[in-house]
């Protein structure tokens, strides 16, 4: 066996060459991440969708049935004030659960167990958690006030001081 073995380096070389190579593609998620798109839970689903339509400076992942988005808000110069900034990351964080629920395919996001949404700036981290039906029924809501009340009342914020 071991002579026929050596009668073709070209193969026992080409054979390893690809063994190293699907251990540094698994190493680094490339499988994984695409084992995760097949597996069709009804994050990836709204994920997909999502993702075509995010800005840059948002990220956005499932974990499980969970969806997670980041993003880097940038704070005007001009506002030096940290309530005035405290203010306008919230205007932000209620602006960017809206953009969800309207960009999510509704079947999906309603089946999504929690929605947790980081907005990460200069001065101040603020995090919101949320479960997918919560969203879904911020997309009928148009008065400020009924969509204020009903942030206050579905959505958990943590802030954190930087």
């Amino acid at each position: 066996m071991s002579q026929k073995l050596l009668k073709y380096p070209l193969a026992i070389m080409a054979i390893l060459f690809s063994y190293l190579l699907f251990i540094y593609f698994d190493k680094n998620g490339i499988f994984s991440r695409r084992r995760q798109l097949l597996e069709g839970t009804p994050c990836i689903a709204a994920l997909v969708k999502l993702e075509l339509k995010i800005p840059e400076n948002w990220s956005a992942n499932c974990d499980k049935n969970h969806l997670l988005v980041e993003v880097e808000e940038k704070i005007p110069p001009t506002i030096t004030d940290p309530a005035k900034i405290k203010i306008l990351l919230y205007r932000e964080m209620a602006n960017h659960l809206s953009f969800i629920a309207k960009n999510s395919p509704v079947a999906n996001l309603e089946n999504i167990s929690s929605v947790l949404v980081k907005l990460n700036s200069e001065n101040l981290n603020i995090e919101a958690l949320t479960t997918g039906d919560s969203l879904v029924n911020l997309t009928t809501l148009n008065s400020p006030e009924i969509i204020r009340e009903h942030l206050k009342n579905t959505v958990k914020v943590k802030e954190t001081p930087k």
